[in-house]
């Protein structure tokens, strides 16, 4: 068993919709209920235990213990990436927001900070609700596992891959774009620079793998200095919503790989 992993009382009183009974009223016939537990404790038994677990928030009160929730695990003894470990990445809810989602997921060791990493066409698994669904995310997480030299390879590729001032500059903006929309420049309390910025001295250099990860984690965790669209000065807000953090990290990842492809072109 991994020292930190969460056991499932921990991951009741932070996640409560992982242990639904039923699905949210709002679902039809046709959805195949299957309480996410199980697919826990399935994971569980081939060797990977949950160390993260979060739900999103809910404005309808009625979608409260069936909302979206994620859950990052993780082997005894984790692969090694570069300065990261190997993770997976569930995803579900029991409103009918979400399917099951399985990703391979990064957790950099140097800054404590998890990253989604879609590889290849295993990236993004996706798992409709029913009574087999258990079987297909076991299948999935081996198909994912399979696919860890090809993530190792792109690591090592964005390693060797050297950004320019104006190329970083570049990076940033379109990372702003992803966040806020194609009028980010109106959104975003900062300006692309702003996410440039190493929080280690770890981070710094130019490499397109250093400037991902400076940028990711200054987009997810927030914090940084800027102003509202009114003047107001502020600080960037964390991002704690369930689907936007996968969302992003997706993009992300994308981004960098056509990056990578112009730049070897």
């Amino acid at each position: 068993m991994l020292n930190n992993a969460l056991s499932h009382a921990q991951i009741q009183r932070v996640a409560p919709s992982v242990f639904a009974t039923s699905p949210h009223g709002r679902v039809t016939d046709k959805y195949g209920f299957v309480p996410t537990i199980k697919l826990v404790e399935a994971i569980e038994e081939e060797g990977w235990f949950p160390v993260v677990a979060r739900q999103s928030a809910v404005r309808d009160d009625s979608r409260r213990g069936f909302q979206r929730h994620l859950l990052r695990f993780r082997q005894e003894n984790p692969t090694q990436v570069g300065d990261s470990v190997t993770e997976l990445v569930l995803l579900n809810s029991h409103d009918g927001s979400s399917s099951f989602q399985l990703d391979l997921g990064l957790f950099r060791l140097v800054c404590s900070n998890g990253m989604v990493t879609p590889v290849s066409s295993a990236g993004g698994m996706r798992f409709r609700h029913g009574k087999e669904v258990v079987n297909s995310v076991i299948e999935g997480v081996y198909d994912l596992v399979d696919e860890t030299p090809q993530l190792a390879q792109r690591v090592d590729r964005f390693s060797s891959v050297t950004l320019d001032h104006d190329e970083q500059a570049l990076y940033a903006r379109t990372a702003l774009a992803l966040r806020y929309g194609e009028d980010w420049q109106d959104k975003s309390p900062v300006k692309a620079q702003a996410l440039l910025g190493a929080r280690r001295s770890a981070d710094s250099g130019d490499s397109l793998w250093l400037t991902l990860n400076r940028v990711q984690e200054n987009l997810v965790r927030g914090g940084l200095r800027g102003r509202s669209s009114t003047g107001r000065r502020v600080r960037t807000r964390a991002i704690h919503s369930v689907h936007e953090d996968v969302r992003l990290n997706r993009a992300l990842w994308r981004m960098t790989e056509e990056f990578a492809a112009l730049k070897a072109a």
